[in-house]
Order: C-alpha cells, then sequence, then structure tokens
C-alpha cells in the first residue's frame, strides 16, 4: 500500500517538472543590448529588420541569460559613426527586442517625402560640347550611398546622362557635342536610392557660327573699273555676336550685323573668301566666294539696270536712275539722264554727274503720260539703251455719296474712286484703312455703331498723298433708347439727404449722352439734382426743404440727353429735416421680479427710428409708431430717453415713465 502511494507521488513530481521544463523553453529569452563605440557600416532597414535607431544583438549576447535589460547609453542615429549595435536572442526579432527594452522602433520613410529641386538656370547659355554647372536642392532622407546624376532631354523624349555621379549640389554635367545648337532640351535630375526625378528645365543650347559670303546682288562675280568700289555680303548663321576674318586678312571682331557688308577696292582680279568665323561656341564653317575684277583697259560700255523700278515715275518725286558705266572713261567724263516724249527729242532732266549713281526728278512741267528715258556719257559719248516710263498724275480719291441703312451689328460697303498712280490708300474719318487697293472704284467695308457720317480722312497712291473728297452718311437701325426707373428702395426722404436710386436702360445712346434724376419743386416744374451716375443706379441729392414744409409729395424722374428720353414718372414723399422727437409715457406698480409695458411715441424724422433707455435698453431700428417695450425693473424706476436717432438724424427725448416696485 505504501508502495503504491509512493510510486503515484513520485510519478506526479516527474509530470510537474516536464510541464515546468516545457514552459521555460516557450519563454522568450530577454536580450542584453550592449552599446559599441564604432559602427563599421551604417544600419539600413529592410524588410525583417528594425529601423535605423534599433541595436542589432550579438550572438555571444545571445547565449546569456539576463534577468533585466539593459539601456544603451547613447542616442543611435543612421549615419552616426558613434551608433552602438546589438543582435536579438535566438527566436526574437529586433523588434520585440525593441520592445522589451521600451525604445521606439522607426518606420520606413514614404516615398512621397523625397524631392528634387532644380534651381532656377534660366540665365545659362551653352554650347554644346561645354560644362554647366546645375544647381538643386533635395527634401528627405536619402540613402548614404544615394548619388545624384544629371541626365539630358531632346524633343523626343529620349534622356542620356551628362554628369558622373555626385552626392550634393551642384551637378557638373557636360552637354553632348552632338546636340543640335538652336534647339530647346530639358535637363532633369534623378537620384539612385531611392529613385526621385526633378523637375524638367529647359535649355536652349546656342548655336555653332556659319557665314558665307558673296556679292550685295547675291552673285559670285563683279567687273569693276580701276578705282571703283565692289560690296561684298557676308550672311551669318548661328548665335551673335560673331567674329570673321576674310582671305585679305580683313578682321569684323563681334559685329551684330547680318547681313554684313563690307565694300572693297581692289587694283587688281580678286577673289574673297571667310577664312574663319566665331562666336560664344567656337569656331564655325565657312562657304562662298565672292570674285572682284578689275578691267584696266576696257572699252567704255553704259547700259540702264532694273529698269522695272523707274516704269512709273511722278513729277517733282526724286528717283535714283540705276545705271552700270564699264570701261575707261576720259577725264571729266559726265553722265547726264535724259526724257522725250514718244516722238520728240531728248532733254535733260539731271545735272552732269561724274559718280555713276545720278538721283533726280521729273520736272512739273511734264504732263502725265507715256515717255522715253535714257543715260549719256560725255567722254567719250555714249548713250544708254532707252526704256519706255510712264509718268503717272497725283492720286484723287472721292468717296462716293451713298445712304445705308443697317441693322444693328450689321455691316455695309462704301465706294471710293480712285485716279493717278496706284496702287492706292485710304483712310477713312472713323479709323478705317485699307492699303494696297489696286482697282477703281473700290468697295470698303464699314461697321458703323452708331449713325455715321463718313468722309476720307487721307489718301494716296504711288505720287504720295493726293487729294481727296466726298462723304457717305450711313445709319444703323436699333432698339429705340429707354428708362427704366426701378422700384425705389424707400417711398419717403429726408430734405436735403442723398438717396441710390436703381436704374436699367434698353437701345443706344450717344457717346456724349449724359443721364441726370428730376424732381419737382414747389411749382411742380422739374428741376435736375445733382446726380451721380454708376452702370447699375445713381446717388442723388434731394434739394433742401423751403422754409415751413414739413412733408411733400413730390415726382421724380430720370431723363437722358442724346437721345432725349425720360423714364415713368414716380412718386417720393420728401419730408424736411425736423428733429426726431420720442415722448416716453407710462405708469405701473408691479411686484418685484415682474414686468410691465412703457410706450414711446415718435414725432417728426425720419423712420426706422432708434433709441437707448436710461437704463441702457437698446432698440436699433424700428417702424411702429407708437412703440410698447417691457421692462422689469429690480426697483422702483423712471424711464427716459437717454438717446435718438432716425432716418433725418439725431434727435432728442422728452418725458418719462415711472414703473413702482412693490416689496
Amino acid at each position: 500500500m505504501y508502495r503504491l502511494v509512493f510510486t503515484i507521488f513520485f510519478g506526479l513530481l516527474l509530470l510537474a517538472g516536464k510541464v515546468e521544463a516545457q514552459r521555460r523553453n516557450n519563454t522568450p529569452r530577454k536580450t542584453l543590448i550592449t552599446p559599441k563605440k564604432k559602427a563599421t557600416t551604417p544600419v539600413k532597414p529592410a524588410a525583417g529588420v528594425p529601423a535605423a535607431g534599433v541595436p542589432a544583438a550579438t550572438k555571444a549576447d545571445s547565449l546569456q541569460q539576463v534577468p533585466a535589460i539593459a539601456t544603451p547609453a547613447a542616442d543611435t542615429t543612421v549615419g552616426d559613426t558613434t551608433m552602438p549595435s546589438a543582435i536579438s536572442a535566438s527566436g526574437d526579432t529586433l523588434t520585440e527586442a525593441a520592445n522589451e527594452a521600451k525604445l521606439p522602433v522607426e518606420k520606413a520613410d514614404s516615398i512621397h517625402a523625397y524631392k528634387i529641386t532644380i534651381e532656377d538656370i534660366s540665365y545659362l547659355s551653352v554650347c554644346p560640347g561645354t560644362n554647366v554647372t546645375i544647381p538643386f536642392k533635395t527634401e528627405g532622407p536619402f540613402d548614404e550611398g544615394n548619388t545624384f546624376i544629371a541626365h539630358i532631354i531632346d524633343a523626343t523624349g529620349k534622356s542620356v546622362p551628362i554628369s558622373l555621379p555626385v552626392k550634393k549640389s551642384p551637378v557638373k554635367a557636360v552637354i553632348p557635342s552632338y546636340k543640335v545648337g538652336g534647339e530647346v532640351y530639358r535637363i532633369q535630375i534623378i537620384s539612385s536610392i531611392p529613385v526621385i526625378k526633378s523637375q524638367e528645365v529647359p535649355l536652349r543650347l546656342l548655336q555653332a557660327p556659319a557665314a558665307k559670303i558673296d556679292l550685295i546682288d547675291g552673285t559670285q562675280t563683279v567687273r569693276i573699273m580701276p578705282g571703283q568700289e565692289a560690296h561684298l555680303r557676308v550672311n551669318l548663321t548661328g548665335a551673335a555676336p560673331w567674329s570673321f576674318r576674310l582671305s585679305d586678312s580683313t578682321t569684323v571682331l563681334q559685329t551684330l550685323s547680318n547681313p554684313h557688308y563690307i565694300t572693297v577696292k581692289p587694283t587688281d582680279v580678286k577673289a574673297y573668301r571667310v577664312t574663319g568665323v566665331s562666336n560664344a561656341c567656337g569656331s564655325g564653317t565657312t562657304s562662298g566666294e565672292a570674285i572682284v575684277n578689275v578691267n584696266n583697259n576696257p572699252e567704255p560700255k553704259l547700259e540702264l539696270k532694273e529698269i522695272e523700278k523707274i516704269a512709273k515715275l511722278c513729277a517733282g518725286v526724286p528717283f535714283q536712275v540705276p545705271f552700270n558705266a564699264t570701261g575707261k572713261y576720259k577725264e571729266g567724263n559726265k553722265f547726264v539722264v535724259q526724257i522725250a516724249e514718244r516722238s520728240g527729242a531728248f532733254k535733260n532732266i539731271s545735272t552732269p554727274d561724274s559718280s555713276g549713281y545720278i538721283t533726280t526728278q521729273i520736272p512739273d512741267t511734264y504732263k502725265p503720260g507715256e515717255y522715253r528715258l535714257r543715260v549719256t556719257s560725255t567722254a567719250p559719248y555714249l548713250v544708254s539703251q532707252t526704256t519706255n516710263i510712264s509718268i503717272m498724275s497725283p492720286t484723287v480719291a472721292t468717296l462716293q455719296k451713298d445712304s445705308l441703312r443697317l441693322g444693328e451689328n450689321e455691316s455695309g460697303q462704301l465706294t471710293v474712286k480712285f485716279t493717278g498712280g496706284g496702287p492706292w490708300f485710304v483712310l477713312l474719318s472713323d479709323g478705317t484703312y485699307e492699303n494696297n487697293i489696286q482697282e477703281s472704284p473700290h468697295k470698303i467695308k464699314v461697321k458703323p455703331f452708331y449713325d455715321t457720317n463718313y468722309q476720307i480722312s487721307s489718301a494716296g497712291g504711288l505720287c504720295g498723298v493726293g487729294k481727296f473728297s466726298g462723304s457717305a452718311k450711313v445709319t444703323v437701325k436699333s432698339p429705340p433708347a429707354s428708362i427704366t426707373l426701378e422700384r425705389l428702395p424707400q417711398n419717403m426722404a429726408c430734405a436735403g439727404s442723398t438717396i441710390d436710386i436703381p436704374y436699367k436702360t434698353e437701345g443706344r445712346y450717344n457717346p456724349n449722352n449724359k443721364f441726370t434724376v428730376q424732381m419737382t419743386d414747389k411749382s411742380g416744374r422739374f428741376v435736375t439734382l445733382p446726380t451721380t451716375v454708376t452702370p447699375t443706379g445713381m446717388q442723388v441729392k434731394i434739394a433742401a426743404a423751403a422754409p415751413g414744409d414739413t412733408t411733400r409729395i413730390q415726382k421724380i424722374r430720370i431723363v437722358s440727353s442724346s437721345p432725349a428720353v425720360s423714364s415713368a414718372i414716380e412718386e417720393l414723399e420728401v419730408i424736411a429735416p425736423d428733429k426726431a422727437v420720442a415722448e416716453v409715457s407710462g405708469r405701473g406698480t408691479v411686484s418685484a421680479g415682474r414686468s410691465t409695458r412703457i410706450q414711446l411715441r415718435f414725432k417728426n424724422g425720419l423712420p426706422p427710428w432708434s433709441f437707448t433707455l436710461s437704463d441702457g435698453t437698446t432698440i436699433n431700428g424700428t417702424f411702429l409708431n407708437p412703440y410698447l417695450i417691457s421692462v422689469s425693473p429690480a426697483s422702483t424706476t423712471e424711464y427716459t430717453i437717454n438717446s435718438l436717432k432716425s432716418g433725418c438724424g439725431t434727435g432728442t427725448g422728452r418725458g418719462s415713465a415711472v414703473v413702482t416696485v412693490e416689496n
């Protein structure tokens, strides 16, 4: 029996020991967090790993049974070289260890907290192949290993990197030399950890220079006599200013002229080329050649050129005669311009000139018609070919006397007849203008807003401003003008006060139109009141009251001057600006805590009335007359008027009301 009891007791002890051991094995082990003096690498948050600031446990520490958690002696910060580290015990996560130590666990930063902003680079002017510094700002805790790289984006959206990775602003980039100058590209900065893109900033690249040489008339060769000048033209492209050098060592520095003209005077035949051109982007390309031939002993030759420029001429208007005089002329040679009628003899119309550039004019004695023109030389005597010219008469423009009647917003046409040399121009009195008119008569479109009398302000043609006359009237049909006096905001007003009068109009009024408000006087005659007009209302000052007047019904209306229109007549009661009087009255007896009413009766003035009683009770704007007000005094009280105002100004009070309170 004793053996059976002992066996059962021993078994229970073994079973309790196993349960205790199992419980101990299931209990998480606590970790000792030991701070270190220096961290060899920054701690980077990842899945299943605590955020920066939570130490990691070491393997050796995980074998120790520690009854309490040791708190780190120093704060842990990402990037700080004094950050401690620790290792978790087997079976514990780092977050759990931090929770046991009651340390905060940092959350990973949201991607929306990161931002890169390129600063203003609108001042930059760069060329392909050159360096550019791009400043930028950042927001957010970028990773320690993060870098920034600049990209350039073309019009197709293709993006290529143009800088080495950098840790902080600015980025020093190189614009690729193959990029096309003169076009707009976009610059963007991209980070690596995390990948964030800045805004795209436009950047226009300067264009490399190019120069092409020819003669002033676009040809490649010209022949001159000894001592004469030739005019070269250099056409430039790319970003200004330019500098270039010619093959004869002529150098032009920092010119903004394009094309650039150069005058040369060689003694022998010479070919001119551009040997070099440069601008802010460096050297560029050159092309073209201009050859100047110098004929040392040529046979004189005289010929007109560009004769279409002198096909039509005006008497009294100077013009230049274009001609070429090549070859060797004798000393003292002169050139003269001559003119003749179709069947008549030539006569000189210019003074003798040796320069080869003659400016002259047709004498006023020559009537409009067809003539012949030529140039002659005196030593030797030579005659150029003859060209036919027309002497044009001055312009005469006449506005036909049309009478048009147009609807609202309609347009019409007026007729102008021209004589004399064209093409012509015309300016009408309303500002309507047309030029390069080739035919006569000519229809000109008008769209008046009001009835308008049209005249010609100026007209002319080939021979300048001519003579002009005529007039035309255009009538515009529009809705009849009318004025509506809106409902008055008040039917009573104080004499001498200013009130607002609403109104609206229909139809058209002339630009010089004026609106005014009129009111009848004592004799019933309408007189004009001082009026301030706004688009929707008018402010009108009511006339002062006549002696002895207290109240009077007066008529009021709005009138316009152009056209003369009147609104309907309304009535307004005008009250003399007598001071309002409020009389207090009443007697009563009440028990303590009970209320009673006293009376105020108003005289004169214009409602609403506002008042304050002697006990401080205030009423703002009442139209009731008489006015009953409840009072509940704590003790026997006499009520009087402290202040009174009405629509006609400040008033006075009189009388009193006494309320007796029984104890």
